[in-house]
């Protein structure tokens, strides 16, 4: 399938699924926090950083970084499906997070300035993205010196090699 045809499709799936992530978010989040927490870890985020977070469906890895950047730090809270981006601002108002910003958001094609942010979370995001690479790429250009990635992907035990966190100039 080409790229264009892969993300058409993606996007209208998740535009779909959004309902259903958002009713079944307690649940989604016990399945995901072990991962969530890992990535947490490996990213430090530090009051009054900027964290960008890729593909974050219903929020809660982010919105567990928003806690920690507190009171001067901002999460900028992304997904490319305006459904899951309403779910996550629905649920960062309920919590009373104020310092978050969510946004419509292709990783592909980020709407950011160069070396932007301190940090970057995507949990499960990368691997289903239509062009990864560029995603990557992308990430790489919004992240300032310094910064962190903190990424999750599915695959076997065997294929992990370790965190990829730390960008050097």
């Amino acid at each position: 399938m080409a790229s264009e045809d892969y993300r058409s499709a993606s996007y209208q799936i998740w535009q779909v699924m959004a309902a259903g992530w958002d009713r079944e978010r307690s649940w989604m989040w016990e399945a995901s926090r072990a991962v969530s927490e890992k990535m947490l870890e490996a990213l430090m985020p530090q009051p009054g950083q900027t964290i960008l977070e890729l593909a974050a469906g219903t929020g809660e890895t982010g919105f567990a970084a928003a806690r920690a950047i507190r009171p001067a730090g901002r999460l900028i809270s992304t997904d490319f499906a305006p459904e899951m981006v309403a779910a996550a601002r629905c649920e960062s108002h309920r919590l009373g997070l104020a310092n978050v910003e969510h946004r419509e958001m292709d990783a592909e094609r980020m709407d950011l300035e160069d070396d932007s942010v301190d940090g970057v979370l995507c949990r499960w995001g990368y691997m289903l993205m239509a062009d990864p690479a560029t995603a990557l790429a992308e990430t790489r250009r919004v992240l300032r010196a310094g910064g962190r990635l903190s990424l999750s992907v599915w695959g076997p035990r065997s294929a992990t090699r370790g965190p990829l966190c730390q960008r050097g100039r």
